[in-house]
């Protein structure tokens, strides 16, 4: 099987991508030029989570961003005399405003993948049946290798002579 795009996370300096292959869930981590591929394998899954949160400096630098325009507009509107020109700031402020009040709405749905060696994490703004959908899937496919793998230890390995009957 092709490994399929589940979705990215973006930090600061980090961007991360995430993947699901047959057997495991594949991270690739891409600092500047260099990257790394991490795996979590999907039969040593402990937890898959669906979480939402709300990332409070993202909602700072919003709020902070529409008030610098808006005072702008204000301060220079009233100043000059103009009216109009308190209205440009009011008018430049309102699309970061908006922002933060959607972000403050409905937040950001993180479904994360913890193993024993390692965690992948996705990231859903704005698609939150996706983010079910990928949390259902996840689930479903660790489960699923968790049985595969259970099922294969617990047969009992044949007898040295080739017979499949247990004496």
């Amino acid at each position: 099987m092709r490994r399929r795009f589940l979705g990215t996370v973006s930090g600061l300096l980090v961007r991360t991508r995430v993947y699901l292959a047959t057997d495991a869930v594949e991270v690739d981590e891409i600092e500047g030029y260099t990257g790394t591929r991490r795996r979590v394998l999907l039969d040593e899954v402990l937890a898959v989570t669906l979480d939402r949160r709300r990332r409070w400096w993202t909602i700072a630098i919003w709020l902070g961003v529409g008030a610098l325009a808006f005072l702008f507009g204000f301060f220079l509107g009233r100043n000059t005399g103009k009216e109009q020109i308190s209205i440009v700031g009011l008018v430049l402020a309102t699309p970061f405003l908006l922002g933060a009040l959607l972000h403050m709405g409905f937040g950001v749905d993180y479904v994360t993948v913890f193993g024993r060696r390692g965690v992948a994490q996705v990231a859903f703004s704005f698609r939150k049946r996706r983010a079910k959908q990928m949390f259902a899937l996840l689930r479903e496919r660790a489960q699923e290798a968790q049985d595969r793998a259970r099922g294969t230890s617990a047969e009992t390995p044949p007898a040295p002579d080739g017979s499949t009957n247990a004496v």
